[in-house]
Order: C-alpha cells, then sequence, then structure tokens
C-alpha cells in the first residue's frame, strides 16, 4: 500500500514538474513595449560591501534607461554606504538614503523598502537585493514587459542561483526543485486560486498603484519571510501575480558557507509554512515518506536479499533522481551533485526541525547582527 502512494505521489511530482517547466520556457520570450514608465529600483542594503557595487553595476548597463536607483543603507557596519556613496556621485538617477534608526515594530529590510518607497517616483516599482545581480543589459526591460503585456500587479523571479562551496552545491538545488514541483505556477497567475502564492524577494516588480493599495511593507512590517506574505495579499486583494524564470534575467549568491546558510534557512523555512507546526510537521512527513523513505528500502533490500522491495525502491529511486535532474538540469546546477539528493533532503528536514524549534524556544531569530521576532498569527 505505501509503495503505492509513494509511486503516485512521484508520478503526480514528475507530472507537475514537467508541467512547469513547458510553463516557464512559453513565457521566457518576450516583446519589447512602446511605453517607458520611470521605474523606481530600490535596493535595501545592510552589511553588503561585498555586494552592492555589483548589483548597482549591473543596474547602470541596463538598456532601459528611464530608472531612479534608490539605495537604502539600513544602518550598515561596514563600508556599504561609502561605496554606494561613489556611485551615486557620479550617476545622478542614484539616490542614497542612510537610516540610522530603526522604528519600534519593524524589521530593517522591510523598513528599508518602505522607505525606499516613500522616496520614488516611478508609477513601476523594483525591489531588488543587494546581492542579487541583472545577468543581461535587457534584464529590466524583460520584467516591465512581462508584467505589462500580462497585466500583472507582481511580478518575481525565480534567479539562477550561484553555488561555490560544497554544501551550496549539496543543499541548494532543493530551493528551485521545492518549487518545481509544489506549485502549480501557470495557477499563480489565476485569481481564483487565492491560496495559490509565492514571490521570491530578490526581485520584486510592482504596479504602484497596487503596491499602495494593499499597504505595501507597511502591512508586512514584521514578517520575516516578507515575499511570501506580499504573494499572499496580493492575491487575496484581487491582484495578478506570476513567479517566472529568472535564470537569464537574474544571478544571487544566497549565501558563502555552511553556517550562513543555516542560519539562513533556519531564518526563513518556518515562514514558509506560516508557522504552522501542523502544516511544518504534515509536510515533513509527506517528504520523507516519498523522498526518504525509497533511499532507506533500498538499502534495506540490498542487505536483506529481498529482490522485490530492492526492485521496487529501484524503480522509486529512479523517478526521484529523473525529478532531480530535470530541476536542476534546467535551473543550471552542477548535475555531478544530483547524487547527494537524500543529503539535501536530510538537511532540509533538520533545518526546518532547527526553524520551528528556534521560534518555539526564542520566538525569533537572529539574523545580521539583529534579533527578528516572530508575530504568531495562528
Amino acid at each position: 500500500m505505501i509503495h503505492i502512494l509513494i509511486f503516485s505521489l512521484l508520478i503526480y511530482f514528475l507530472i507537475l514538474e514537467i508541467s512547469n517547466i513547458f510553463y516557464l520556457l512559453k513565457e521566457n520570450e518576450y516583446k519589447p513595449l512602446q511605453e517607458t514608465p520611470l521605474i523606481s529600483v530600490i535596493i535595501p542594503a545592510r552589511n553588503e560591501e561585498k555586494n552592492i557595487g555589483r548589483c548597482i553595476e549591473s543596474v547602470l548597463i541596463q538598456k532601459y534607461k528611464n530608472l531612479e536607483i534608490i539605495v537604502v543603507d539600513d544602518s550598515s557596519q561596514d563600508k556599504t554606504f561609502e561605496i554606494a556613496k561613489k556611485y551615486a556621485e557620479k550617476d545622478r538617477r542614484i539616490k542614497l538614503i542612510k537610516i540610522d534608526r530603526l522604528p519600534e515594530g519593524w524589521l530593517g529590510k522591510n523598513y528599508a523598502c518602505y522607505t525606499g518607497y516613500k522616496n520614488a517616483k516611478g508609477e513601476v516599482l523594483l525591489f531588488l537585493d543587494a546581492d542579487t545581480r541583472l545577468k543581461s543589459e535587457n534584464s529590466i526591460e524583460f520584467a516591465l514587459s512581462k508584467l505589462k503585456s500580462k497585466k500583472l500587479s507582481l511580478l518575481s523571479l525565480i534567479p539562477h542561483i550561484e553555488t561555490e562551496s560544497f554544501w551550496e552545491k549539496v543543499f541548494m538545488s532543493l530551493w528551485t526543485w521545492s518549487f518545481m514541483i509544489l506549485f502549480p505556477l501557470k495557477l499563480l497567475e489565476n485569481k481564483k486560486f487565492k491560496k495559490i502564492a509565492f514571490a521570491f524577494g530578490p526581485f520584486l516588480m510592482f504596479e504602484r498603484n497596487f503596491y499602495e493599495k494593499i499597504g505595501g511593507h507597511l502591512i508586512c512590517k514584521n514578517e520575516i519571510v516578507e515575499d511570501v506574505y506580499l504573494a499572499r495579499i496580493s492575491k487575496n486583494k484581487g491582484g495578478k501575480i506570476a513567479l517566472l524564470d529568472g535564470k537569464n534575467v537574474i544571478k544571487i549568491r544566497f549565501y558563502h558557507n555552511f553556517k550562513e546558510m543555516k542560519e539562513g534557512t533556519i531564518k526563513s523555512t518556518f515562514g514558509f509554512f506560516s508557522y504552522s507546526y501542523k502544516n511544518l510537521f504534515i509536510s515533513l512527513i509527506i517528504l520523507s515518506t516519498v523522498f526518504l523513505l525509497p533511499f532507506i528500502n533500498l538499502m534495506k533490500g540490498m542487505i536483506e536479499n529481498n529482490f522485490e522491495l530492492f526492485k521496487i525502491s529501484f524503480f522509486e529511486v529512479s523517478i526521484i533522481y529523473l525529478i532531480k535532474i530535470l530541476s536542476d538540469n534546467y535551473f543550471y546546477f552542477d548535475l555531478r551533485y544530483v547524487i547527494t539528493f537524500p543529503v539535501s533532503i536530510i538537511l532540509g528536514i533538520y533545518f526546518s526541525l532547527l526553524s520551528a524549534f528556534e521560534a518555539f524556544l526564542k520566538k525569533g531569530y537572529i539574523w545580521k547582527e539583529r534579533f527578528y521576532p516572530i508575530i504568531f498569527t495562528k
């Protein structure tokens, strides 16, 4: 009975993944628009001296020139402000704002984004993380074309995730893999499916009128996973949203070592489940059953010389690897690390449990020398 369940779910995930790949491929083409509204590129930055220069440069080389760039320094303790200031002195389109004090009740990034909006003049708002780089000189033109032609209220892009260290290569591909097997991306656009809502924080493009209608970052001022929250609110308020393929448009290296990866994942994971222990544990049970149990049964079949168990488990494991290869190949991950998939799943479960445990024990997370409290709504 359990093998029927596992097989059925694996086939479902495979079909959904293939459907998502075709959807993303179809949406990769775009037509440049005749209209060129002012776009406000808002870059919140805290202790980003290693990234802020490259981020700004990637915006400056865009073919789309009707831009203003607002860099909001969130009380950085390094040279972020000084580096951004040098760019602002050379290009009049860059406005630099420094936040010296974080108001009570706000999280740093959310307040920086909201401050940037308050100083923005564009009819389109693009929130771009400081560690994100635009890969092409047509990146903004592509995004704006999609926003306008599809009549979106919010557009987010799945980036090319750069990985260099061993643990990054093992684990980070799990992010895009999760999107491809869990979210029917086509239904994100459908206003009827309000519970299907997701966005990727490094790149959020809003129609300004809609951003103001939903309250912007003010409504999520204390939300750690603000991107998902904004996507959900956007759908609930009648907005049309989309999460499209951005692997040729933007790139980002989230973390540089295991410690950063662990802390960053712990900070964010529980929020994806709306801080619901029930949602988290049900999801982990399903994940373990479908994507870990076949590997355990495969080893058990080999050790006990149980050919029937080995044969069934081998077939299940083959489908699992097919699903992973399709996702990793599409998003430019190193296919040599596909073999480590069981390790990445175990890490994902471990980080998720730690995320829930810290939420219960500490009522929040520490990130970039700040404490981020959780506001439980359930």
